[in-house]
């Protein structure tokens, strides 16, 4: 059946409408360019920015709030150091160099920074050297606020509820999107240059720490437009709490040395530590850092809990139980220089709020999917391969490595939606549109591949997806496992677009997510298989060991003979 269609024209078009999105915005208004902002769910009210899932948002800025002789210098050697390789140089530069100029301009319109007296409170933040996580309370939301009140007042334009389904891109350059709108209709949106912040993609899993939008879209649009992506095996997962609610578990409240049990009450982790270990000096090491990571003992921690729920010790809602009742907090907190002193009256206060009292009740947690580590490939100014496609925030790589510090993606979502915006709007100031005369049949065609009748749900469609990822990418990952993976994937992929039951709007998005999600999980599964070694984020348990031969990035590559290739970020243009 045909649908109506409707044809639209900006300079900038952003995609998405986070932390990324909001700063590229006002980036780009402040150089003259019209802009306009789709987003799938409700503008200031959707995606992983807005999305709380911890009691504070960490903020990295090495300002020497902390006194402990911190600088740019040292906050990029952390950055290197975490990326074991893998990251940008170039890009890891300019993130330590901006941060603070970034934390300046949200505080000039309105985002609050905790301060412990005179002073910024901060704190030590995973895989950091030094303590620069500046505190926001309530997680991200004052950012989102902030930055989408000012856009408001400035007049940019929004459709929300409309989901970007594919790139308009030829010879190697971009043109603008196909969308479809909260109706299901297809819309034509011609844009000078494209800003995709679209986030990540951990609803891949069914153990996840954000909202339900959050489905890989950009990564499996810009690939199949021929951009490139890079570090797509690396991604953060790490211990959450899944019940009385969900809430990234900070790795500072390791330092209390809490309990683990399985549904029956009984201690587990020792069950699952090689000999020599204790399980005491594994969660002593966890204090480093939220996410898994096999460069240290720390990886015993989820190794352990995520290898008994796939063993069937998890309860009912899928966990298991951690408390802190018998936990020495006189002693602990006494220390009023550690990170878990500075935080835990915050921490308290917040699960006290929401009916959890840490001093005597239990929580049930699992590994949960946080952050993915890769995305597009960009230089400085944001841009990817293909010209006139810019990425910034979670979407993007380069910044980041095998492994990421807590906190930096909140401020590199700043830094680099600012430099996608202002290149953004420089590049729209040097041509007009193209005049593309298929572009309805484009869409048509693309729109055509959901099934005009069929039966089978999409909900447990996409719950089957998630499950083969919590149990073959999301920690324990090996050959056998990933291309388990990839069968299963192709199999879902395949009865969507053959059996899908597609009966309203909302059904049409729910499906080209699940189609997103399903190319994402190849995308990540034979990334994995590539990498033939266990480094940071990305754990092999049949290739336990790194490797010092693949030392190279993988870039994902659809035009590619094997579909990726091997290149050293900081060597290519």
């Amino acid at each position: 059946m045909a649908l109506p269609y409707r044809e639209m024209k900006t300079d900038v078009l952003i995609v998405g409408s986070g932390g990324a999105a909001l700063r590229a915005a006002l980036a780009a208004v402040a150089e003259g360019a019209n802009v306009l902002v789709v987003i799938k769910g409700e503008f200031r009210r959707s995606g992983a920015t807005f999305h709380s899932v911890a009691e504070v948002g960490a903020f990295n800025v090495p300002d020497d709030a902390g006194g402990t002789g911190d600088s740019p210098e040292i906050f990029l050697n952390d950055i290197l150091t975490a990326g074991q390789g893998m990251s940008d140089p170039r890009l890891s530069r300019i993130l330590a160099e901006e941060a603070k100029d970034a934390l300046a301009f949200l505080e000039k319109y309105g985002v609050k920074f905790e301060r412990d007296g005179d002073n910024y409170l901060v704190f030590r933040a995973c895989f950091s050297s030094r303590p620069r996580s500046h505190v926001i309370k309530d997680h991200f939301k004052p950012i989102v606020k902030a930055l989408g009140s000012e856009a408001s007042r400035l007049g940019v334009q929004v459709m929300d509820r409309t989901m970007v389904v594919n790139l308009i891109v030829r010879d190697g350059v971009c043109y603008g999107v196909h969308a479809l709108d909260g109706e299901g209709n297809p819309v034509v949106i011609r844009a000078k240059a494209v800003v995709m912040t679209t986030g990540g993609a951990s609803q891949l899993f069914a153990t996840n720490l954000y909202p339900s939008d959050i489905t890989g879209d950009g990564y499996a649009m810009a690939w199949r437009s021929g951009a490139h992506l890079v570090n797509m095996e690396f991604m953060q997962a790490g211990v959450s709490i899944v019940s009385p609610f969900v809430n990234l578990f900070g790795n500072y409240l390791w330092n209390a040395g809490p309990r683990l049990t399985d549904r029956d009450g009984i201690p587990f982790l020792s069950d699952y530590l090689p000999g020599g270990l204790t399980v005491q000096a594994v969660i002593d090491e966890k204090q480093r850092h939220f996410p898994f990571s096999c460069s240290d003992i720390s990886r015993y921690v989820e190794i352990g809990i995520q290898s008994a729920i796939n063993e069937g010790r998890a309860t009912d809602d899928g966990g298991v139980y951690l408390d802190f009742i018998d936990c020495d907090f006189d002693r602990i907190l006494a220390d009023r220089t550690s990170s878990i002193a500075r935080m835990w009256p915050l921490t308290y206060e917040w699960y006290k709020e929401r009916g959890t009292d840490l001093y005597r009740d239990k929580v049930q947690i699992a590994c949960s999917a946080h952050a993915i580590n890769g995305g597009l490939r960009i230089d400085a100014d944001a841009q990817s391969n293909i010209r006139g496609l810019f990425a910034a925030g979670e979407v993007a790589a380069g910044p980041h490595g095998a492994d990421r510090l807590g906190g930096n993606m909140s401020v590199t979502c700043q830094v680099f939606g600012a430099r996608a915006g202002r290149k953004a709007a420089e590049l729209a100031r040097e041509h007009g549109h193209l005049d593309i005369p298929d572009l309805f049949d484009e869409q048509a065609e693309f729109l055509a591949r959901l099934p005009e009748q069929g039966n089978e749900p999409l909900p447990e469609l996409r719950r089957s997806l998630q499950m083969a990822a919590n149990r073959h990418l999301l920690i324990l990952r090996n050959a056998k496992g990933l291309e388990a993976l990839r069968s299963s994937t192709a199999a879902i992929r395949d009865t969507a677009l053959s059996a899908a039951r597609i009966e309203t709007a909302q059904d049409r998005v729910n499906a080209f997510e699940l189609l997103n999600m399903c190319d994402v999980a190849d995308i990540m599964a034979r990334a994995a298989l590539e990498r033939a070694e266990s480094r940071g984020s990305h754990y092999r348990m049949d290739l336990p060991d790194s490797d010092a031969g693949q030392d190279s990035n993988i870039i994902i590559d659809r035009t590619a003979p094997h579909s990726f290739f091997r290149a050293c970020l900081g060597e290519i243009g």
